[in-house]
């Protein structure tokens, strides 16, 4: 680390170069102090893994620029950006007050402070996001305290520079940033825009009103991803009841899942926080928690400390206010996330104290019992949050550029509509091959006249009609050499039943032959494809083929059994299979059993078929049915295996909040 310290001293000559304060999720920390103005400074060093890599040096650049031209109270100022020998080095504000979240653990917040804190950051943001600049990792730990008290936004930028216009994460799905505060269209891979800012503003909020998160904590990192991705989070009515109905309103706006029904703005947000307040409190609340809120007079305004405003449609308030969806239910906690933090601030005591834990005796909330309009003269009860440190993203430190990708690749629910409207058609596509058959039954008829088989002419086109309990006639005109004859019966070109070679007599000019009985009548029955074969001294002289139906019936048969028994047992497994998929179990093996069982199902719809319509099978309309079917089984698994992946992730939600009520209760 020396060596690292003293590259950053060689590419800050203007600056005395301190020790380590910490690692940051996007990088270290280093104390430092201008050497001519004696102003102490942070600077923060991208690990050096990605400052090498060009395309993030020129956003690194890009930003570094705008952001030191960033000047407002409540963001802390960049005061330089160095990119110098395959160093990536911001020189920011070094202050010494600690961050919000180390407050809010150690004291905790009441009410007035948690939405006062919301507001200098709004203001903050507002300023960023009229630059057209997105944090796009608010939470606690990214808001520093000033001396003075003032709240200051930290982090601006860093995840532009690192991913561009993407929301990157890990191959194993630990997203960069903290997946506590992700916005839905963030943990999407979507289009970000300052609503996204306000998603995790309001989450911010939410937990300082509350003590808890509006997810509950999760083990899995990709469960916490698809909570904020396509879940609805618990009302904060719900989990605080006594904070008053019009600023849960504004945080539950807040957090709409489609950003398009958030406010458009963190300008927005403020604004509707600042009134909420002042119309429950009174206009003179905010002085009474000694944190201050400037450089944003509509926000201000809205607060009763300046000139009247009244929110309008230019403050973006498009829409109206979402419904509270569970009100009043009994609090609830969740289970305490998992160990992990950061610590790169200033002050050593800005550091939390690992063992520390919530006071359980802290109260959460209490009704605030001033009138509208009036002067809160009691600020309402401190809150603290049910745990002390939040669950951590993947830290680029610990990672390098081939473990990271677009976030869309690990949370990615397609829709499982496209795959089940395929399996639909195929499934159709399969019962008219079935119904229509492809091809014919080999047919080589002898001519007009030359046999007969069971007194019918087989030239004829009609089936000849079999009963396979009697002997079977067959005469042949002008036999010549042929000595016997023999039939036999087939199905997609296999025998199924062959009759003993019974010898040719001849009877003026013609030969006669009495075939002994093809028998199993309950075996193989309805139509078939007759082969007659006619013999000289054992060997083949001629062979006929034409259309046979039997006298009886194909459904009392075991082949019309067997099929329908196969018929059960492929519809029980393919059901087995798609339920497995549906659940989130066995998707590989699910796949492949839901596409064999569906492809053996459309065979048998060819054999169904045949013996209900009497219509003879050809192999191709056999392999084309299986093929069809077996695809819309692949088609019908991936849609099962989509909605599967969908409720695993949203049962471990659930699982997870049951988790939390039990232990609230105990």
């Amino acid at each position: 680390m020396e060596t690292d310290i003293d590259r950053v001293a060689a590419a800050l000559p203007a600056y005395e170069v301190g020790g380590e304060l910490g690692h940051g999720g996007w990088g270290v920390v280093l104390a430092g102090q201008h050497r001519a103005l004696g102003r102490p400074v942070a600077i923060k060093q991208l690990p050096p893994a990605f400052a090498t890599d060009p395309a993030i040096r020129r956003r690194f650049t890009a930003e570094g620029r705008l952001l030191a031209s960033l000047d407002h109270p409540h963001v802390v100022p960049v005061y330089d950006f160095v990119e110098h020998d395959g160093l990536c080095l911001l020189v920011m504000e070094l202050l010494p007050g600690g961050t919000v979240w180390n407050r809010f653990t150690r004291t905790g917040f009441n009410a007035h402070a948690a939405v006062a804190v919301a507001l200098a950051c709004a203001a903050g943001l507002t300023a960023a996001h009229n630059r057209s600049i997105l944090h796009r990792d608010i939470k606690p730990e990214n808001l520093l305290f000033a001396a003075s008290g003032a709240i200051k936004v930290t982090d601006f930028g860093i995840a532009k520079v690192i991913g561009g216009n993407e929301t990157l994460a890990t191959k194993a799905g630990d997203v960069l940033g903290t997946p506590s505060y992700i916005a839905p269209e963030q943990a999407r891979g979507g289009e970000l825009t300052p609503a996204t800012d306000v998603y995790a503003l309001a989450t911010m909020l939410y937990e300082l009103l509350a003590g808890e998160l509006p997810f509950p904590a999760a083990d899995d990192a990709m469960a916490l991803l698809f909570m904020h991705a396509f879940d609805d989070p618990t009302p904060l009515q719900e989990t605080a009841p006594a904070v008053p109905d019009s600023i849960a309103d504004v945080v539950m706006r807040g957090l709409a899942t489609d950003p398009t029904l958030r406010y458009p703005s963190a300008e927005a947000f403020g604004i509707a926080l600042a009134c909420a307040s002042t119309g429950r409190w009174g206009p003179g609340w905010l002085t009474t928690e000694g944190i201050p809120v400037m450089g944003a007079d509509t926000i201000v305004s809205a607060t009763g400390l300046g000139p009247p405003h009244t929110p309008t449609m230019t403050d973006g308030d498009e829409h109206p206010p979402l419904p509270l969806t569970r009100p009043h239910a009994a609090p609830r906690r969740p289970v305490p996330g998992s160990p992990g933090t950061e610590s790169h601030r200033a002050d050593p005591a800005a550091t939390t104290d690992p063992t520390a834990t919530a006071d359980p005796t802290a109260p959460t909330a209490s009704p605030d019992v001033t009138a509208p309009g009036s002067r809160a003269t009691e600020p309402p009860p401190t809150v603290r949050p049910s745990i002390t440190v939040h669950a951590r993203g993947a830290r680029l430190a610990d990672v390098s550029g081939a473990d990271l990708v677009n976030v869309r690749t690990v949370v990615k629910l397609p829709s499982p509509r496209i795959p089940l409207l395929i399996a639909a058609a195929l499934a159709v596509i399969t019962v008219l091959v079935a119904l229509l058959g492809l091809g014919s039954p080999p047919i080589d008829v002898p001519p007009i006249g030359a046999v007969t088989v069971a007194g019918a002419d087989p030239a004829g086109g009609a089936p000849v009609p079999l009963d396979l309990t009697a002997p079977i006639p067959v005469t042949v005109a002008g036999a010549g050499l042929a000595d016997a004859a023999t039939l036999a019966l087939d199905v997609l070109d296999i025998p199924v039943k062959n009759t003993d070679a019974a010898p040719l007599i001849n009877q003026g000019g013609a030969a006669a032959a009495t075939l002994p009985p093809l028998g199993g009548q309950y075996f193989v029955a309805g139509t078939l494809t007759g082969t007659l074969t006619l013999l000289q001294a054992g060997q083949v002289l001629e062979t006929w083929t034409f259309p046979v139906r039997t006298t009886q019936l194909a459904t009392t048969t075991a082949a019309a059994v067997g099929l329908a028994a196969l018929a059960l047992f492929a519809v029980a497994y393919l059901e087995s299979f798609l339920r497995s998929l549906r659940r989130g179990r066995g998707r590989i093996t699910g796949i492949i059993g839901a596409t064999v069982t569906a492809g053996v199902l459309g065979a048998v719809i060819v054999g169904a078929l045949w013996i209900l319509t009497a219509r003879p099978p050809t192999t191709t309309t056999v392999v084309v049915c299986a093929a069809v079917a077996a695809g819309a089984g692949a088609a019908a698994a991936i849609g099962a295996a989509r909605i599967g992946r969908r409720r695993r992730y949203r049962r471990t939600h659930r699982n997870t909040r049951s988790a939390g009520t039990t232990t609230d209760q105990r």
